[in-house]
């Protein structure tokens, strides 16, 4: 094993907040190392096409919203244009044991007009700051306290997928009430506005090429020594040293890391706290008209989307979260989960990719489990020494999205240049 050269700063992971931390460090005149795991830049950002078709698809995260300005502001910086995403052209709803065409529940259903209400209310409560004991609880069991009917449940459930996107029995509500109060009510998906033309990776690349970095992909790494002088990484094929590390991994990665000396509790307390074991399914559909929502109580799938038509056939997005007796990469499970809100549709081709096994995410967008949320904020993952912290799942704002990415990296730049160890 080789000692590289020093480096004033060495960044682990690849993703949008690595990438951006990165471009800044280099920006600023330091020598940045960037290791990363996988073969490809871009993390959990991966735009590729349809297998056997040249139609784009986003494998991992696609879209931002109005708020997210940084995600626009990057895009411009490299000349990579804006899509604006179609607004729904309908909305069908699976509650109660019946699919629903006109309204998620039948016009004398008033508790369940009345739990919706209610729920919207909590989330306007707990973005106002409000100390509710119900906040820090799981989705299934905030949804019993409040004695919320099956079709309240079902219609939760189903948006559920897009925002906590792991099991509703473990997943804190506050997930939930967070994306009503900052990105509208349930059922409502103009917040999911834009997405890149070329695609998240066409950023992704962009920062990587900034001159200053040395990008080396292929090295996972399993050791980071820190002391009060130096910081040193090993990684599969070489050891490497530098001033400072930004450590720009999932944080349920960070468990396959050993660091010497161990950090303290608080941090270690945190290692695979993201709960976010959401699935995403891109299927090439016939019957499914376009822009088209769906969403409830699935057979697998809780939420899809036509996302476009080419032709007689269209690509139709699918969410879920794994559920004993489904496999999102099995044609027959698909299909029948597809025909369960669009019962004339047909299945013709699927692509996945499984994000919860993948070694370096481990995972999807960032969920505390209930009552866990203290553990996955920004200011938890303060520096420690020389080591410094940077991914979407701890973001100051807007975390889980890519605009978090980018957010958290800008910042760990700014902590390692304020810091005067490089």
């Amino acid at each position: 094993m080789t000692v590289s050269p020093q480096h004033d700063v060495i960044v682990i992971g690849a993703g949008l907040a690595g990438l951006r931390a990165a471009r800044d460090l280099a920006d600023a005149g330091r020598r940045v190392l960037v290791l990363e795991a996988r073969d490809r830049v871009g993390g959990r950002g991966w735009t590729s096409t349809f297998p056997d078709t040249d139609l784009q698809i986003e494998v991992g995260g696609g879209w931002f919203t109005d708020q997210q300005h940084l995600a626009r502001e990057e895009l411009g910086r490299y000349g990579i244009g804006v899509n604006e995403v179609a607004p729904a052209s309908s909305t069908r709803w699976y509650s109660d044991g019946a699919l629903r065409l006109d309204a998620p529940f039948p016009a004398d259903d008033t508790a369940s007009v009345a739990a919706m209400d209610a729920i919207t209310r909590d989330a306007e409560a707990m973005a106002a700051g409000a100390d509710d004991p119900r906040f820090a609880l799981s989705l299934d069991d905030y949804l019993t306290a409040m004695d919320a009917t099956a079709a309240v449940r079902d219609i939760v459930h189903g948006w559920w997928s897009i925002t906590g996107g792991c099991d509703p029995a473990v997943g804190g509500v506050d997930a939930l009430l967070y994306a009503i109060a900052s990105e509208g009510p349930i059922g409502d998906i103009s917040y999911l506005r834009y997405a890149p033309e070329s695609g998240w990776s066409a950023l992704a690349e962009a920062l990587a090429a900034t001159d200053g970095i040395d990008m080396q992909l292929g090295q996972p790494v399993s050791q980071v020594f820190h002391d009060e002088q130096t910081v040193s990484v090993r990684a599969t094929h070489a050891a490497f040293t530098a001033s400072a590390v930004i450590m720009a991994v999932p944080i349920n990665t960070l468990s396959d890391i050993r660091f010497t000396p161990s950090l303290d509790d608080r941090l270690e307390d945190a290692f695979g706290g993201n709960a976010g074991r959401a699935f995403k399914v891109w299927m090439l559909t016939r019957g499914v008209p376009e822009h088209a929502l769906a969403f409830g109580k699935g057979a697998g799938l809780n939420w899809l989307y036509g996302d476009r038509a080419t032709d007689d056939r269209g690509l139709t997005i699918g969410f879920g979260w794994p559920a004993d007796g489904f496999d999102p990469d099995d044609s027959a499970h698909l299909e029948r989960a597809l025909r369960h809100f669009f019962p004339d549709a047909e299945l013709l081709e699927h692509t996945t990719h499984d994000w919860i096994s993948d070694a370096a995410s481990l995972g999807t967008w960032v969920t505390a489990p209930a009552g866990q949320s203290h553990l996955l904020t920004a200011e938890a993952w303060a520096p420690t020494g020389r080591l410094v912290f940077a991914t979407s799942d701890i973001a100051a704002e807007h975390s889980g999205w890519f605009e978090g990415a980018l957010i958290s990296g800008r910042d760990a730049a700014r902590a390692v240049l304020a810091s005067g160890n490089v």
